[in-house]
């Protein structure tokens, strides 16, 4: 059972995971991601830019992960075409945007839930005054489908004005690419 558990204090942030071996500065990685990301569950080989190293390898198709966020902290607006997100505040107060611009919006407060089909643009803010935390988790039907993230083209240019766009052709190494929103 001691395989079975994840400990909270003992969880490595996920922002770690690319920096080195990738070439994504860690501040490149958290204007991606919320602030600081703990992978609790996930396969051990499932795919996707966030399924480094979990607390707690399953079978299941999910991740589980805890996205610790200090104030107005929010990931970039980002779609997943292939697997579900569910976002739930465990506490402090989250703003949860959809839409290709992310022109729609609803606020969660602590227990509240919100599930986000495939498809669906969206990101979340911690509009709270202290840091705080959500639970997200991730559901597919193959590990394959993780890999389907994508960034807006307006987070493309925040990051190439911030970090230069040889960062952009770094995460598109690991799966991420920007063209969220964007019809085919």
């Amino acid at each position: 059972m001691a395989k079975q558990i994840a400990r909270f204090k003992d969880l490595k942030p996920q922002s770690n995971a690319y920096e080195e071996a990738d070439g994504i500065p860690s501040e490149a990685y958290e204007m991606l991601t919320a602030k600081t990301l703990y992978l609790l569950m996930s396969p051990e080989a499932q795919g996707g830019p966030m399924a480094q190293r979990p607390a707690v390898i399953t079978e299941d198709k999910m991740s589980v992960i805890i996205a610790e966020c200090p104030p107005g902290d929010r990931p970039m607006l980002h779609a997943h075409h292939n697997t579900n997100e569910t976002f739930f505040c465990l506490d402090g107060r989250f703003r949860i945007r959809w839409g290709d611009a992310g022109e729609d919006e609803i606020y969660l407060d602590p227990y509240d839930m919100i599930a986000v089909p495939p498809g669906v643009v969206r990101d979340f803010t911690n509009v709270s005054d202290k840091t705080a935390h959500l639970l997200v988790w991730i559901t597919g039907e193959s590990e394959d489908d993780f890999n389907d993230i994508e960034m807006t083209p307006a987070e493309a240019e925040r990051v190439t004005e911030k970090h230069g766009a040889h960062v952009l052709d770094h995460f598109r190494t690991i799966g991420i690419n920007f063209e969220a929103g964007v019809d085919e």
